[in-house]
């Protein structure tokens, strides 16, 4: 089987470590079938394996992602014959010409509009019903991201399979011997409080910036903000930081394991999430989490971190002064939270995930 993947990975966020990641785990697993990756940034991909190749299709800007959705990836669908095709960001060709899978990570877009520019909200609210109903199968983050795109779209639930995210091993508790090194580069202080995702407005980045701001007696703590800012949202706390609150912008994956592990914790009060791989990663590096009790969360996080019941400052803040307070008592949750963590893997959504396309293969055969 001759199987696309449609792998967006110039624009840094969730979806582009997912299909990275899923990537070069079914490259790991499966020396069988043959994997056509379509991809903006070849270069990022890093797998070199006989079955496995990268075809370029340029995305200048994610704005101009339905040119790449609908004009590029369905004249490299025909150009390399491919069998089945993955949309790994919720978004298939209108004129494909081959059975599809399509990943769908959220419904941000339907709950939280506002956190889009006017282009990505016209192009996903338009074309998400498409896809998810064009589809032999949708895959979801979390299960109740799946419940949540079964009930939306009306679709039968034996179509939509909810494929768990992993973590990477450089996300690890134990010390790397570069940490002291990369700690140094990114002059990390001796106690802060962490955010990593992109900075836009359903994150509630401007909460708990608020909410450090806030904080009677931070003792030396510092807040790091890690991550992209979403074009055309411009929030004044990157411009201008408060004192004790840097933006760090985005960071490599290995600089990054280096922050989670020395952070006193870290804080994502975000209102709708369809799995959380910045909550995964930090339990996976024995970092304390803090987060809304809200869509996905609780089912990835449960018992091993803070729950937030609301997401105003004043909530926030109670959870960051329970945490320098009193850090030390959390320190069977960070356990509870690693071995947790360990339960998800790379290779177990690639073995998912290639079950799916057997399926796949296995239906249109039934059905030929």
């Amino acid at each position: 089987m001759r199987v696309g993947i449609g792998a967006i990975l110039g624009t840094l966020g969730g979806p582009a470590t997912y299909a990275r990641e899923l990537v070069r785990a079914l490259a790991h697993i499966d020396s069988c079938n043959e994997y056509v990756v379509i991809t903006d940034a070849p270069q990022l991909l890093g797998v070199t394996v006989p079955n496995l190749r990268c075809v370029a299709a340029p995305l200048r800007t994610p704005l101009l992602q339905p040119v790449w959705d609908h004009v590029l990836v369905p004249y490299l669908i025909r150009r390399h014959r491919l069998d089945l095709y993955h949309g790994t960001k919720g978004m298939l060709p209108l004129w494909g010409r081959c059975p599809e899978v399509v990943t769908v990570h959220d419904l941000a877009v339907y709950h939280q509009p506002e956190s889009f520019a006017w282009l990505q909200r016209v192009h996903q609210r338009s074309h998400t019903p498409f896809a998810v109903r064009r589809a032999v199968r949708v895959i979801t983050d979390s299960e109740y991201e799946r419940q949540d795109v079964v009930a939306h779209f009306q679709l039968p639930s034996e179509r939509v399979v909810a494929i768990p995210l992993g973590v990477g091993p450089q996300f690890s508790a134990q010390p790397g011997a570069d940490d002291e090194r990369v700690a140094a580069a990114w002059r990390l202080p001796a106690r802060y409080v962490l955010y990593v995702g992109t900075v836009q407005p359903r994150k509630n980045v401007a909460a708990l910036v608020t909410a450090f701001a806030e904080l009677a007696d931070p003792g030396g703590l510092e807040l790091l903000i890690v991550g992209r800012v979403r074009p055309t949202y411009r929030p004044t706390f990157v411009r201008r930081p408060p004192r004790g609150v840097r933006y760090l912008g985005p960071v490599a994956d290995s600089a990054l394991a280096v922050l989670y592990r020395r952070a006193l914790a870290l804080c994502s009060p975000s209102s709708y999430e369809g799995f959380g791989l910045s909550v995964l990663e930090a339990m996976a590096s024995g970092c304390l989490v803090i987060a809304g009790r809200n869509s996905a969360v609780p089912e990835l996080v449960s018992d091993c971190g803070i729950l937030l019941e609301s997401l105003r400052p004043a909530v926030i803040g109670a959870a960051l002064e329970r945490v320098v307070a009193d850090g030390e008592s959390l320190a069977g949750m960070r356990a509870r939270a690693r071995v947790r963590a360990a339960r998800y893997t790379w290779e177990e959504t690639a073995r998912r995930t290639l079950a799916v396309y057997r399926g796949v293969a296995g239906d249109v055969r039934a059905g030929a």
